[in-house]
């Protein structure tokens, strides 16, 4: 079974790690792993069809004949470059593969054949650490490809021994993010062959008949949506059609094959004896005896993976393992395994799959196991000796909450890795940032992590050893766009114990200046080697998710203290942020004592496994967006005077909530600079006020730059009052804004608020006595409803601010007043940027006049108008009745 270590460390350090060497990673891994051009498209125009069809026919005595012919329809230039050249692997001596025709098909039907010379056989490429010495690879090379071509070669794979001796197991994925236009697979087996075969998912129907003894199942796939492959999603076999073949009747069974030929490797020696016994030389307690020869193991054996044969699932023998010094997940299990019996302590080997598949789909099969760890009953853990970063009893982030086969001289079982806690997986940087009279910056940094946080902060130190303290510090530095140089403290990050502590030192190339009134600048926040809070647990945001996706649990901490030296402007203090999602809290908190602006950062992760459904990114995206703007925050550090109080005079009704201001602090291309930080002088007596972050619409005047950014909806910070139930009366508050460019204003509101209704003749005859009514005439036919008005209050969008409240102060004597909410047309004149809204239908409050049965003459309407923005008006009917 091949090991996966070095894909393991590059994964969980391209994810955790900053700077640079996480991005060399990322490409790396992404060039290994990169999905198909039709994965990488998300236009409804496919830029190739497959079609695939496939006859495979088992023996009885466990051979098979395999024969296939794929076809590419090129539908785009593009790919011309991707698919017109095809590979394929397979094992010399467990397998041939024999091409059996290849050719290219134009649009006529006219065949151009693939020669001999573009047909080419290979070893196939290993990596750094393994070495595959009978894996070859097939090129085929299509000749004379333009679109509209199809390419199609037909290949027979003689499958002469399998893994496992006296077994057979066979496996296909349908991808969703493969263009398939059609598949079809026919499996023949004889009759008296006990030959388990499934398919899962959707799309995937079997066809089963019987034929002169043999059992023919046709399994073809429906056509099905094409999905996009989706950053961090599950492993396809956990969530794509799959076809499984096997005569393993369980995963147990498949256990027990695989403890055969691993057991016995782990036979304990003299040599074995000793070197345990000098491993844990004065060392009494167990557990310990069994940390240290794990850590013993990390240390001084590396991992090289040599395959040939059945190599590929049985290990060497434990002590060509010690004698190598070298050696795959397998062989250093088994050797591990020797060394913890030599000292009396049980383990058991536990086969495991190191990457995105969460299940174990049946029947058994290799599809889901590609990596063996260790079990120790005795402890009750789990320990990996591949993870050579990894502290005792801590595994790669890939292979928590999984499935696993656990092998032992008892049996096997089925049983499941534990699920990741937040306790478990720390990280906790801790920044001190200097800022001198002249701008100079100087600091230091103070990391400590455990479980996979550990891990990362160890492989940076052995980065920092191989490459050394001026190449990582300044790569790492120019990567947060704070060119510097700095030094580390490696501390024990030699040492596979937890917490594992790194510190470093460091001087900025560029002199820090205080922005100018209406600018804001990133404070640094030193030379940290993890992500940032939020930047890693769980992954990047996909909006619109359809795939469950691999998420973690743990605890990210940032403290930054940023001294300034005397004479220097202070920063404005941002709100604070406290986000409680099912999924992860987060809470910032933001100071100033004396000179020193203290801010501290705290994100957890709760998730309850490592699979999370699709549904949980929109439960998470919005919270997630909050935390990104947060770590990011950018700071002002002037505050102008404020401005004299501005007195604004809204009126509310009673028993509603009235919105009092919305502030928005915008760039010329109407991205938020961030939101206003609001806070209340004068708190109201006889309601409360809420203040909140949202989205509305700016109010820009017309020779602002901004104000284009009047017609969409942006954030802000919402102030809305609302009065106690009940109350009617006058009502104040005073509050301060300032903005995040350093802005600053005072804004009271002298607060009327009204009954929702008034009848004839009531005392209270409107919230303002001197505002003059509008005065409006109108003609009405006797016997006729007549249309009065339309009120409206409409965002730029066309979109409804809310309903008018109308009071009838003096209702007419000769007919009656309906008020009712319902649709109707705007009336803005043309210079407002909301005329385009008179097209359509709107929200709003119509108000129409019946006149009584028979009645000619004069009538009149007396009405207050209350807008839900707060403003008043008073308009005043004349009717004439004819």
């Amino acid at each position: 079974m091949k090991g996966h270590f070095e894909v393991s460390i590059a994964l969980l350090a391209t994810a955790i790690l900053a700077g640079p060497l996480g991005n060399r990673l990322a490409m790396a891994q992404s060039e290994r792993n990169a999905p198909s051009q039709a994965a990488q498209s998300i236009d409804a125009q496919m830029p190739y069809a497959v079609q695939y069809e496939g006859r495979l026919t088992v023996r009885t005595d466990y051979t098979a004949t395999d024969v296939f012919t794929e076809r590419f329809k090129i539908l785009t230039p593009s790919a011309i470059a991707t698919q017109s050249q095809q590979q394929l692997s397979f094992v010399e001596g467990m397998q041939t593969l024999e091409t059996v025709e290849a050719f290219t098909e134009k649009a006529d039907g006219t065949r151009v054949p693939v020669g001999s010379a573009n047909i080419i056989t290979r070893d196939a490429a290993s990596t750094q650490v393994t070495y595959t010495r009978d894996q070859k690879q097939r090129t085929v090379i299509f000749q004379n490809v333009q679109v509209g071509d199809t390419l199609v070669m037909t290949h027979r794979r003689e499958i002469r021994q399998t893994l496992f001796p006296g077994q057979f197991f066979y496996s296909d994925i349908f991808r969703r993010s493969l263009p398939f236009s059609s598949a079809q697979v026919i499996v023949e087996v004889p009759n008296d062959l006990d030959l388990r075969i499934s398919t899962i998912g959707t799309g995937l129907n079997d066809r089963i008949e019987e034929v002169d003894g043999v059992r023919r199942h046709t399994v073809t796939l429906s056509p099905q949506a094409y999905l996009p492959e989706e950053v961090r999603a599950v492993s396809p076999v956990d969530r794509d059609p799959l076809l499984l073949i096997s005569t393993f009747n369980s995963y147990e069974e498949m256990g027990l094959a695989y403890g055969a030929a691993a057991l016995p490797k782990a036979g304990v020696t003299p040599e074995i004896v000793a070197l345990a016994d000098d491993i844990t030389k004065g060392v009494a307690d167990r557990r310990l005896q069994a940390a240290a020869i794990d850590a013993w193991m990390k240390k001084n054996i590396r991992y090289v993976a040599v395959f040939l044969s059945l190599g590929r699932v049985v290990p060497n023998d434990a002590v060509s393992v010690l004698s190598n010094r070298f050696g795959d997940c397998k062989d250093k299990a088994t050797l591990m395994s020797a060394l913890l019996a030599a000292k009396g302590i049980a383990s058991e080997a536990a086969l495991i799959n190191l990457g995105g598949i969460y299940t174990l789909p049946e029947p058994p099969t290799l599809t889901a196991l590609n990596h063996v760890i260790l079990y120790l009953p005795e402890f009750d853990l789990y320990d990996d000796p591949t993870q050579n970063f990894a502290a005792f009893g801590l595994l790669a982030v890939e292979t928590y909450d999984k499935p696993v086969v656990r092998v032992g001289t008892n049996g096997a079982i089925l049983a499941h890795t534990p699920v990741m806690k937040p306790e478990d997986h720390t990280n906790h940087a801790a920044t001190i940032i200097n800022v001198a009279a002249d701008g100079t910056v100087t600091g230091q940094t103070e990391e400590s992590g455990t479980g996979v946080f550990g891990m990362v902060l160890r492989f940076a130190g052995s980065n920092v050893q191989t490459l050394g303290h001026e190449v990582i510090s300044q790569r790492q530095l120019q990567s947060f766009n704070t060119p510097g140089i700095g030094r580390y403290d490696l501390g024990n990050s030699s040492e596979t114990t937890d917490p594992v502590t790194i510190k470093s030192r460091f001087t900025l190339s560029q002199r820090f200046k205080p922005p100018t009134p209406g600018e804001r600048v990133a404070i640094p926040f030193g030379l940290p080697q993890v992500l940032r809070p939020g930047n890693f647990l769980l992954g990047t945001r996909l909006y619109g998710r359809k795939s469950a996706f691999v998420c973690y649990a743990g605890t990210q901490i940032e403290d930054i203290d940023a001294r300034f030296a005397p004479g220097l402007a202070l920063p404005v203090l941002p709100r604070p942020t406290n986000i409680e999602n099912p999924s992860f809290t987060y809470h910032s908190i933001f100071r100033l004592e004396d000179r020193t602006l203290k801010i501290h950062r705290e994100f957890v992760s709760r998730v309850a496994g490592q699979s999370c459904p699709a549904a949980v990114e929109a439960q998470i995206a919005d919270d997630m967006n909050t935390v990104r703007i947060d770590v990011n925050t950018a700071y002002a550090f002037t505050a102008p005077t404020p401005q004299p109080n501005q007195n604004v005079t809204p009126v509310g009704v009673m028993d509603q909530k009235l919105r009092l201001g919305f502030f928005s602090s915008l760039n010329p291309d109407c991205s938020s600079l961030g939101f206003d930080s609001v806070r209340i002088i004068e708190e109201a007596r006889h309601g409360t006020v809420a203040i909140d972050h949202g989205e509305s619409f700016s109010n820009y005047a017309q020779d602002n730059p901004r104000f284009e950014c009047n017609k969409h909806p942006t954030e802000g910070t919402i102030v809305s009052y609302e009065p106690n139930a009940g109350f009617t009366g006058a009502d104040s508050i005073t509050i301060e804004a300032i903005s995040p460019s350093g802005g600053a204003f005072k804004r009271h509101y002298m607060i009327s608020v009204y009954p929702s209704t008034a009848t004839a003749g009531s005392a209270e005859s409107g919230p303002a006595q001197s505002v003059k009514p509008v005065e409006f005439t109108r003609t009405a036919a006797g016997d006729q409803v007549l249309q009065l008005a339309y009120l409206f209050a409409l965002y730029p969008d066309c979109s409804s601010i809310g309903y008018a409240a109308v009071r009838i102060i003096e209702a007419p004597r000769h007919g009656k007043l309906a008020i009712e909410q319902g649709t109707g047309f705007s009336a803005f004149p043309q210079s407002n940027q909301r005329f385009e809204c008179n097209k359509r239908r709107t929200d709003g409050v119509n108000l129409s006049y019946t006149p009584e049965a028979g009645y000619i003459g004069a009538d009149s309407v007396l009405l207050d108008v209350i807008y839900p923005s707060g403003t008043y008006a008073k308009r005043h009917y004349a009717i004439e009745v004819k």
